[in-house]
């Protein structure tokens, strides 16, 4: 009797080709919602360091005459916009460092000073200052450098001194109500008696910077109607799609664009209010020209700050 023989199929090139394809097709489906996925997630992890923040000021303010965290009124009409040059090995003592804070001249007018006020009180860590949907700021500021002495500002991460934002993904309303150096620090928005409708800290806010490319051009002056689409005047930490907002009484929102302010005030620009654009936008810079003469009783003009161009990165 002939043995039977049997015969081992493999796929064909035509069979291979059919599944890579499809393969490649449930990819390209799938990509973009996985990545929409991400990005909500993000914002969720975006408006609970938010909501943090805020609740950290409070808290600050209970311990310190009812007053948010603010540092000393600068010198001039500037204010410092960036990191400048934290101290390094200034002491171990956190409570030390807070008085260097407000006696370092380069501290002086310091939004970024005025956050670090918390991480050295203990009451939060530069972790919760990162949001993950930020292109630039990807990593925790240091808090202490190799000696355990604590720095004084953001920016320092592994000894070096950041120029480009790293470190610091938010914002927060302009504490000071006039520039001058007579003025007293802590004149309208920054004592404990913020509202429901007043925004306190957002995502990073942008500068005015039209000659990038993409959706990293940026004018915040423009108006809801603008033809360029709604990244122009928006935060760049989520790409151009809108920014959380955190209150007074420390909920978050979700804003596609920034007229969400008292008399629908653009939170990226002062000197106008309502939705058909215009004010001035705060400039990048390790001495940026400051807004006067905001206003010291309710409805506030609020503008967030240190603002950071979103083509470079640079404060």
């Amino acid at each position: 009797m002939r043995k039977r023989r049997t015969s081992k199929y493999g796929f064909t090139l035509i069979e291979l080709l059919v599944v890579i394809s499809i393969i490649a097709l449930l990819i390209a489906i799938l990509l973009p919602s996985l990545a929409k996925a991400k990005e909500l997630a993000n914002r969720a992890v975006c408006s609970a360091n938010i909501r943090s923040i805020i609740q950290s000021m409070t808290i600050y303010a209970q311990s310190n005459n009812s007053q948010f965290p603010t540092v000393v009124t600068p010198n001039s009409t500037t204010y410092q916009n960036n990191p400048g040059t934290p101290t390094n090995g200034a002491s171990t003592s956190a409570a030390a460092v807070v008085n260097s804070i407000y006696a370092t001249p380069y501290q002086r007018g310091s939004p970024l000073a005025c956050m670090w006020l918390m991480v050295l009180q203990g009451q939060i860590t530069p972790k919760s200052f990162i949001c993950p949907s930020d292109p630039i700021a990807n990593q925790p500021s240091a808090e202490f450098d190799v000696n355990n002495d604590y720095y004084s500002n953001f920016g320092m991460i592994n000894g070096t001194v950041s120029t480009t934002g790293q470190g610091e993904s938010y914002s927060i309303a302009f504490p000071w109500n006039y520039i001058n150096g007579a003025s007293e620090v802590g004149g309208w928005w920054n004592t404990n008696n913020a509202t429901s409708d007043l925004p306190l800290v957002s995502d990073m806010a942008p500068t005015k910077d039209t000659a990038a490319l993409a959706n990293t051009k940026r004018d915040p002056t423009q108006a809801l109607t603008n033809t360029y689409g709604p990244y122009i005047y928006n935060s760049g930490n989520h790409n151009g799609a809108g920014q959380n907002v955190g209150f007074g009484d420390d909920h978050v929102t979700w804003e596609t664009d920034p007229y969400i302010g008292q008399n629908q005030d653009n939170i990226f620009t002062f000197g106008a209010t309502g939705t058909t654009g215009g004010g001035t936008v705060l400039t990048t810079g390790a001495a940026a020209t400051a807004p006067s003469n905001l206003p010291t009783v309710p409805p506030f003009d609020v503008v967030m700050a240190p603002v950071r161009d979103v083509a470079t990165g640079a404060w």
